[in-house]
Formats: structure tokens, sequence, C-alpha cells
């Protein structure tokens, strides 16, 4: 019975009594990397909806889907039967309207031939009444001719304009025929590739409908989602690693390009444009990607290594020492900084943590620092 009590003592002596030596970390402020992940999409800045501005049918397809096209290059064709026949008949009257502008002008040369010897016989009769050798009768009826005649000519000076508006009119006809035919080829308006197609060909397409999708891959980027207590901590510039679940084996380099200035109020996420460094051999518009970005904290705050957490009942927390005893603390963890985590709360600046290992409650300690 002695024995035993004096073992229990021994042994009570070792745990309580008798400091153990344990690896220590002083908690302190400062500046830590943050590894900032979030979920992401592949897309591109420049991604075009091909689309007809005249409604007629296909009549042809000259790309496919994944065909990278040029500037200008002729995609598809849509049938300009009706068009054409428009176009000839407003042609052939820009023409008729020209001539009726030319006989016009060649109408009122002659009324002006008129109206000038009207007028030099209306002088010369004047002369003769100022003798009394014709009588006022006479010279009344050449004055009435020769006002008719300048009346005839300022009439044909009015028709000429009236022809010339007609075929002005007629020459805007035929230009927007003209534009309109040419709008039944439907061109690439940037370089890019081929992602989707809508329409094949007896389709009746219609301006707003959608032909096919262009994306220039020049203008790929990642759409990342951050949670908006990162913000303060990213800026252009930084450097991300990006993953797309198609081969999670192979990371990419990024940097970021822009931060949204929009939070979602359902899910307190705001967005990041990443511009990739290398475009993936094969990709596809809204891949998904994980996104890993390296920033710093934008306040010092308390981080510890992440060796030194322990879990008692499912809880996170740390042992640390006080009056040279360990004593169980649970915490909140922040971002982790590749071995050292973030604590949000649980923990103060100047604490003395304790390695986890055989640690328990009230045990005698003597600390002694990492590394050590």
């Amino acid at each position: 019975m002695l024995v035993a009590v004096l073992a229990a003592v021994g042994l009570f002596s070792g745990w309580y009594i008798w400091p153990a030596e344990v690896e220590s970390y002083v908690a302190r402020q400062r500046l830590i990397a943050r590894e900032i992940a979030g979920p992401g999409l592949l897309g591109a800045s420049n991604q075009v909806v091909v689309t007809a501005r005249v409604q007629a049918f296909l009549a042809d397809i000259r790309v496919d889907q994944n065909d990278e096209v040029k500037t200008g290059q002729i995609l598809a064709t849509l049938n300009a039967t009706e068009l054409e026949y428009q176009l000839a008949a407003a042609v052939a009257n820009d023409r008729a309207a020209a001539e009726a502008v030319r006989e016009s002008e060649l109408e009122r040369e002659r009324l002006a031939i008129a109206a000038a010897t009207a007028q030099a016989d209306l002088e010369r009769r004047k002369t003769l009444l100022d003798r009394k050798s014709i009588s006022q009768s006479e010279f009344d009826l050449v004055e009435s001719t020769q006002k008719q005649a300048e009346a005839e000519l300022a009439r044909a000076t009015v028709t000429i304009e009236r022809t010339k508006a007609q075929s002005a009119s007629a020459s805007a006809e035929v230009e927007q025929l003209r534009s309109r035919v040419a709008e039944t080829s439907i061109r690439s308006p940037v370089d890019g590739v081929v992602v989707s197609r809508s329409r094949t060909v007896g389709d009746l397409l219609s301006p707003g409908v959608e032909l096919m999708q262009i994306v220039d891959p020049k203008s790929l980027l990642v759409f990342a989602r951050f949670d908006e207590s990162a913000m303060a901590s990213l800026r252009p510039g930084q450097i991300a690693t990006v993953e797309f679940s198609s081969n999670t084996q192979r990371p990419y380099s990024a940097s970021i390009v822009r931060i949204g200035r929009q939070v979602d109020q359902e899910t307190r996420e705001f967005t990041v444009d990443l511009k990739l460094a290398e475009v993936p051999p094969t990709w596809a518009v809204g891949q998904r990607a994980s996104v890993t970005i390296q920033a710093e904290s934008p306040t010092p705050c308390i981080a510890v290594p992440q060796r030194f957490l322990a879990r008692d009942q499912g809880r996170v927390g740390l042992w640390v020492s006080r009056q040279g005893r360990a004593y169980w603390a649970p915490v909140s963890l922040g971002y982790s900084s590749g071995t050292d985590i973030e604590i949000t709360r649980g923990l103060n600046v100047g604490d003395i943590v304790l390695s986890p290992i055989g640690r328990f409650q009230y045990q005698a300690v003597t600390a002694r620092a990492a590394g050590a």
C-alpha cells in the first residue's frame, strides 16, 4: 500500500511539480504573407456575339466551331436575291433621275436664250415707243412676252433643283441598298476563335439573333471571387496561381489586372480579374479554376507556426504557458501563410505558445524557444 502511494506521489510530482522543458513560441504582431484562395471561371474581355444586320435566309456558313478567324473575314452569307433586284431597280431610277436633271438643265438654257431675246426685243421696242414709231398696245404685248420668258426661266431653275433633289434621293437609295447587299456577307469584327455556332444553312436569320460567338484568345481572363475581407490585401499586379479543374496537376501563373468595386449582397464576395501568363493549350470559356493569390496582410497581426495548433473535442486551440503551467486556449483562425497561420481571437501579444505534443491541463512547464 505504501509503495502504491509513493508511486502515485512520484507520478503526480512528475506531472504537476517537476516542470517539463517544452518548445515554445512567443506571440507577436507582424505582417505575414497571406494565401487568399477562391473559385474562378475562365472568360474573355473581348467576346463577340455575331449577328445579322438584315433579315434573310442563311445561304452559306464558311467557318465552324474552333476555327480561327481574322478581322473582316467572311463568316457566312445570306440570300441576297431580293435585295439585288431592289438594287437594280434603284440603280435604274438613279439613272433616270440623272437624265431628268440633264434634260431640265438643257431646257433652262433654251429658256435663258429666249428670255435674253425677249429682253433685247423689249429694249428695241421701248426706243421705238419713245420715237412714236409703235403704238403703246404693241409695246405692251412685247413687254408681256418678255415677262413670260423670265417666268418660264425661273420655273426651269426650280425644276432643276427639284430634279437634283430627286436624283440625290435616288442615289442615296442606291447606296443604302448596296450597303444592305454588302451586309448579307457577315464578316468577323475581331481576330479570334469561333467558340460556338448556333445556326445552320437555311435558317432564317434576323437582326439580333445569334449566329456564332468569337473569342479573342489574347483577351482571356480568369474571373475569380473572394470574400470581401480579403479586399484590403489585394492590388493590381500581384501574382497568383491558377489551377484548372480539367488539369489540377498543371498550375498556371497569373497576375491581377483589376479588382471589382462591387460586392455581391448575397455571398459578400467581390470579383478579381486575372491575366494568365500562358494560355492553356486546350481551353473553354466558362471552365472552372481555383485561384490562389500571394498577398500580404494589410495590417500587422498575430500569427503562430501551424504545428502549434491542437484540437480538443473538435475545437481548435493552443497550449499557452501562464505562471509556469500549461493551459488550453481555444482560438479563432484567419488566413494561412506557408507554415504560419493567423490567430484572430483567443491569443494576445506576448503569450507563450507551447508545443501541443504531450500537453495536459495545468502541467508544469519550462518554455524553450522554438529551434533552440
